[in-house]
């Protein structure tokens, strides 16, 4: 018997995992539970020997495999040549032996992927909202944390479930009850997060508050990185709206916009660009204009371009925040 565990939650997938590991021991020996965290170091011999042939001492055995299939960014011929291997065997496994293949954010392109769907019972486990999260933080916590305070470490830890689980646990064994005091004095928001607040503020037209976070992101992480960031999460909104909004008329007011999307549904957004755990951003609305959004993304990726040409002294960085303080600025 073969499965997937799959889709976009890292922590959903592992407490699967593990509850199948913790099951699977109350019943037979641990001998026959064999876990393989990284299987492109494993000998093709020693697969060949435990995915295909049968427990001697129990009717099950289980195999868990992690990682496979990879993610697109993985294309090594190493790991391509061990999935070939591993898919040459999946028609010889028997019936009672039970492998689970764990994979977070798989390439659904890959051969081995749609090889392994034809065949392997596909259980996905995904986090589409804020929402989802908050639910799972409550059934775990129940009301020994407020509200506030679960939003607040939610947008602290980047939508990280595992992060905010190791958070929150190290919190409780000091309070037995805890809010956003608790969180905003003992708990440092991810750089992630900093950028995401600093995008929220920003595409709201917050003015004030969007230039106070700009401080502080800038006062812990170089302008350089902040700017690569800012405009990677500029660039996903950007195609978020292009395909959430119906075509522009042609009597559009604005000068050569950008090419307007069909109103495709939000639910198949987050596919079509692969947001992954990002879901949440296409079911966000801000005060910004789709025009103004694209304008703003446009004067950013500017600033890159004059660096290049050397219009601007890059080696600065003073000069640098002052430029993209400048381009913001045009939005008020």
């Amino acid at each position: 018997m073969i499965y997937l565990f799959t889709w976009n939650s890292d922590f959903l997938v592992s407490k699967q995992v593990s509850n199948w590991k913790k099951q699977f021991l109350e019943k037979h020996w641990d001998f026959n539970l064999l876990h393989l965290k990284d299987v492109s170091e494993v000998d093709n011999n020693f697969l060949i020997e435990n995915l295909t042939s049968a427990s001697f001492f129990a009717d099950k055995k289980l195999i868990i495999i992690d990682s496979i299939p990879t993610n697109a960014s993985e294309k090594s011929a190493d790991i391509k040549a061990k999935q070939e291997f591993i898919e040459s065997l999946l028609e010889k496994i028997p019936e009672d032996n039970i492998v689970l293949f764990n994979s977070i954010n798989p390439d659904k392109r890959s051969k081995f992927y749609k090889k392994l769907k034809e065949i392997a019972d596909v259980k996905e486990f995904n986090i589409e909202s804020e929402h989802d999260i908050v639910n799972i933080i409550s059934k775990k916590y129940g009301d020994k944390i407020s509200k506030q305070a679960t939003n607040l470490i939610i947008k602290y830890k980047a939508w990280n479930l595992t992060k905010i689980f190791s958070e929150l646990d190290k919190l409780f064994i000091l309070h037995d009850f805890i809010d956003t005091k608790e969180i905003s004095e003992n708990i440092v928001p991810e750089l992630e997060e900093s950028i995401f607040q600093f995008i929220d503020d920003l595409l709201s037209l917050k003015k004030k508050e969007a230039f106070s976070k700009l401080e502080i992101i800038l006062e812990q992480t170089n302008v350089y990185a902040f700017y690569n960031n800012l405009i990677a999460n500029l660039r996903t909104q950007v195609f978020i709206e292009k395909l959430k909004s119906s075509p522009q008329p042609f009597n559009s007011p604005h000068p050569n916009p950008l090419p307007r999307g069909e109103g495709i549904a939000t639910k198949d957004i987050s596919n079509i660009l692969w947001l992954w755990n990002r879901a949440f951003l296409v079911n966000k609305s801000y005060r910004i204009s789709f025009f103004e959004l694209q304008q703003l993304y446009i004067w950013l990726v500017d600033l890159d371009k004059k660096m290049k040409t050397w219009n601007m002294i890059a080696s600065e960085d003073e000069v640098f925040v002052s430029e993209i303080e400048k381009e913001i600025l045009k939005l008020y």
